[in-house]
């Protein structure tokens, strides 16, 4: 009974371990900013972990070498730079998402966060043109007011980012409220979004700048539009030109 007890522990650490393996995409953050990344890892019976991180900085794609070894959901290790550096990493798995962690020195200097790449996920599309995976979605951004008198309302508009770049209008709404009152409002048909696709806008990423391509009479115009920040489902866009900043939710 103990020698079949002993086997199922076994068992069940190098399934556990396993769940490491494939390719992963996502972000490493620190306070500058995002930069998107992607591990291809593999892992043996032997519960070693090895495989590559590459890491895209300003358009170009930056390549470590991954080796570890994994303890359940755990997994710790090195990361060489293709000039010799070592950093350190650590890494959890949780409901198949990796949060990660990366060191120098002893001081841990990037955050990251991977889900498993699926079909779904190629960043980089029939343009060339690389696409942050985690940007894809409803991004909505709200804003809240009050006056005199115990008035108050809000309003929200929503942008939805696809996969191919594309865009679509993901609708607003308003309320307010009052003493003796209230009412609320739902809208759609974003003006600025509608100017956007007439212009056959285009999304795209370098870095943790966020691009737009627009076809401004008839000549491909490409942007960079502001610096962008993700964390826990919050996007924080801080304009190029005039440092403002504005908070995105994701729906």
């Amino acid at each position: 009974m103990k020698y079949i007890i002993l086997i199922l522990f076994s068992i069940s650490n190098y399934a556990t371990a396993q769940s490491f393996a494939g390719v992963w995409q996502g972000n490493l953050q620190n306070a500058n900013g995002t930069l998107p990344a992607e591990m291809n890892l593999k892992v043996t019976a032997t519960n070693s972990i090895d495989g590559q991180l590459n890491v895209m900085v300003n358009g170009s794609k930056d390549d470590y070498v991954l080796k570890g070894s994994t303890r359940g959901a755990s997994a710790t290790g090195i990361l060489t730079y293709k000039d010799g550096t070592v950093f350190n990493f650590s890494m959890q798995i949780t409901n198949d998402q990796i949060s990660q962690q990366v060191s120098y020195n002893g001081q841990v200097i990037l955050n990251g966060t991977f889900n498993k790449k699926t079909t779904q996920m190629n960043t980089v599309s029939s343009d060339g043109l690389y696409r942050d995976p985690t940007l894809v979605g409803k991004w909505v951004i709200e804003e809240n007011y009050s006056s005199g008198g115990g008035f108050y309302g809000g309003s929200s508009s929503g942008i939805i980012l696809n996969a191919d770049g594309t865009i679509d209008d993901g609708g607003g709404s308003s309320y307010v409220s009052g003493p003796n009152s209230s009412g609320r409002s739902e809208s759609g048909g974003n003006q600025m979004i509608a100017e956007a696709k007439a212009l056959g806008a285009r999304w795209y990423t370098k870095g943790n700048i966020f691009y737009w391509r627009l076809k401004i009479n008839g000549k491909v115009t490409d942007i960079a539009n502001s610096k962008y920040y993700i964390e826990k489902g919050a996007l924080l866009l801080t304009d190029l030109k005039t440092g403002k900043k504005q908070l995105y939710y994701k729906k």
